[in-house]
């Protein structure tokens, strides 16, 4: 219960939790999207001129140094089952440490890490062949989008919470009336009507001397 002549405490503002929720929130998803950026960043893949590359990471892509028609490569597993593979939709390449690389295939299905001995014949173009895990530049480039956007917008929208919320807090601070027992000051001006009546005053001015001009120079005197 408020005492009379007390005011009442100010309600708590959400907005710094808000700040706080934002802040977490955005450091979380940060943290993800970098995390799938290391796991996604394409890696040089592996020549095949021996036959047999081994996987560290599911999936399966071959690769050319030059671009070809048609995937000329067949691909077994350790146990010499054909693994089967497809062209893929668009055109796909990565450039790493200066090497451009073309998307040839990729495993239909997620195959398991391990050994697979990959053969591409091609006697059409002078094309190098290399495989490695199945990637994605589209998962890569969303990953790197989801870094940026994590924090613009969780980052960012906790900071303006934050700054609204001590703005606030600064303004209640401040106090409605410096002094509020001096006559005239706001909030303490009577109430029309309530004026109290000055009697009417008489100003009265003392008359003024006699004129008496002085001897003029110029003029002769009477005799």
């Amino acid at each position: 219960m408020t005492q009379p002549g007390m005011s009442a405490a100010p309600k708590k503002s959400i907005l710094p939790t808000l700040a706080i929720v934002c802040f977490v929130v955005g450091a979380a998803l940060t943290a993800f999207f970098v995390w799938r950026i290391v796991v996604t960043a394409p890696h040089s893949p592996q020549p095949i001129e021996g036959g047999t590359v081994h996987l560290k990471k599911e999936g399966l892509t071959i690769y050319s140094s030059v671009p070809v028609l048609a995937p000329p490569c067949t691909v077994k597993d350790a146990n010499g089952n054909d693994v089967p593979t497809k062209k893929p939709g668009g055109s796909e390449t990565i450039t790493i440490n200066g090497d451009t690389w073309y998307v040839v295939a990729r495993s239909t299905s997620t195959v398991p890490a391990g050994d697979y001995s990959i053969s591409c014949t091609d006697s059409e173009t002078s094309a190098t062949y290399a495989a490695g895990p199945k990637s994605s530049i589209g998962a890569f480039v969303l990953s790197i989008f989801g870094t940026v956007f994590s924090l613009l917008i969780f980052i960012g929208l906790g900071a303006t919470f934050l700054a609204i919320g001590l703005v606030r807090k600064n303004r209640s601070r401040r106090p409605t009336n410096t002094f509020p027992t001096q006559p005239g000051a706001p909030g303490n001006y009577p109430p029309p009507g309530n004026y109290p009546q000055q009697p009417p005053q008489s100003h009265t001015f003392p008359a003024p001397p006699p004129y008496n001009p002085g001897q003029n120079p110029d003029r002769p005197q009477d005799r």
